[in-house]
């Protein structure tokens, strides 16, 4: 073979290698440093991120007409559904996503028009349905990840039970039992209320919770301790809170401490105080709203009158620490359900409840904090 023969095979060669970069699709590691997270998320683990919370979002900008995303449902504490996500593209309209057992690709967008694309992935199912990992994206031939849309300014923390986890929103009635397809976070007032005022939400919240006292006196850790951790199920997983500062905490919480009785006086006092100075010595200048969910009421249980109870506690305690000195520091009583507003399952508030609740607090948030 004569030299102009190994010149001609040197190009077909190159060529052949170029061609088959083109065709390969693009693998990006999961700890790449455009796509963005909103919520609690573990990023120590060298495989990649981990997340549990509901309502935690990730928001990836891309190129190319088509993104894959790896992710791995975790083994779970209790036997529960796979978790459920909803997803948007460009905007469009929400989709669910469930993501099974084992390490799956998950075609989140395909035959999209080339040129620049945002996705939002948001969890909706809580953290006792299972942690997610992500362990990669997969992308066309040749395209990238670029910086996703920038945060919000505006952040605020919600603190809850099941009454923020969306339980039972989607529920025909009180009678169905917990599970996956009637759980959504992105239904809960909290949700809507942040979306509503333009801001980033962080929710940290959990079924059964109490302050004090757990649901059927439950022995696992209350609210307060799982409110440490960036992954709830695990007790030596730690948050940072200087690694993201709200404008404001809203706790909602009660309902599980006076599920059958009543918790007491000191007990309750002592674990809400303990939790609101907690939360002050994070966020020294952030505003807290301890609210009186609609989900407490004197019906149930019977005699009890629990929401009655909780209203003394929870707004003598808030005056308290406005007269010791933080003002910075609100009470605020959302109405019961109303009749007309139907139940989600097991007795949890029904979307139009989250709803109307959303349609008070959005208001007198953005009072409070000056949000034009």
């Amino acid at each position: 073979m004569n030299r102009a023969h190994w010149r001609q095979l040197g190009v077909l060669l190159a060529l052949a290698v170029l061609t088959g970069c083109r065709t390969v699709p693009v693998q990006v590691s999961p700890q790449a440093p455009e796509p963005r997270f909103s919520g609690r998320v573990e990023r120590g683990d060298p495989g990649g991120p981990r997340f549990a919370w509901g309502g935690t979002a990730l928001m990836v900008r891309f190129t190319g007409t088509s993104l894959g995303l790896r992710l791995l449902d975790l083994p779970k504490v209790e036997e529960f559904a796979p978790n459920r996500f909803r997803f948007s593209v460009d905007g469009a309209p929400f989709r669910d996503l469930y993501v099974g057992e084992g390490l799956l690709l998950y075609r989140i967008a395909e035959g999209l028009p080339e040129g620049e694309h945002v996705l939002r992935l948001e969890k909706e199912t809580e953290s006792v349905v299972g942690e997610t990992q992500l362990l990669g994206f997969e992308l066309d031939p040749g395209a990238r990840l670029l910086p996703a849309p920038p945060a919000p300014s505006r952040r605020i923390e919600f603190i809850g039970d099941s009454g923020l986890t969306g339980y039972g929103i989607e529920g025909k009635n009180e009678f169905c039992s917990f599970n996956a397809e009637t759980q959504r976070s992105s239904l809960t007032w909290a949700a809507l209320t942040a979306q509503a005022l333009g801001a980033e939400a962080s929710i940290i919240a959990f079924s059964g919770k109490g302050v004090a006292v757990n649901y059927s006196n439950d022995p696992t850790p209350t609210l307060p301790q799982l409110y440490e951790r960036t992954l709830p199920s695990r007790d030596d997983s730690r948050w940072d809170f200087s690694s993201w500062v709200p404008d404001a905490v809203v706790i909602q919480l009660g309902a599980n401490d006076f599920w059958k009785e009543h918790p007491g006086e000191e007990r309750f006092r002592g674990a809400y105080r303990a939790l609101v100075e907690r939360i002050r010595a994070n966020y020294p200048s952030a505003h807290i709203v301890c609210v009186l969910g609609s989900g407490i009421t004197d019906t149930h249980p019977k005699d009890l009158k629990a929401r009655t109870h909780a209203r003394a506690l929870i707004s003598s305690l808030v005056e308290a620490l406005r007269r010791s000195g933080d003002p910075r520091v609100h009470f605020v009583e959302v109405p019961p359900r109303f009749d007309d507003e139907g139940l989600g399952c097991t007795w949890h508030p029904s979307r139009k409840t989250h709803q109307r609740t959303a349609d008070q607090m959005t208001p007198w948030l953005r009072e409070l904090l000056g949000w034009k």
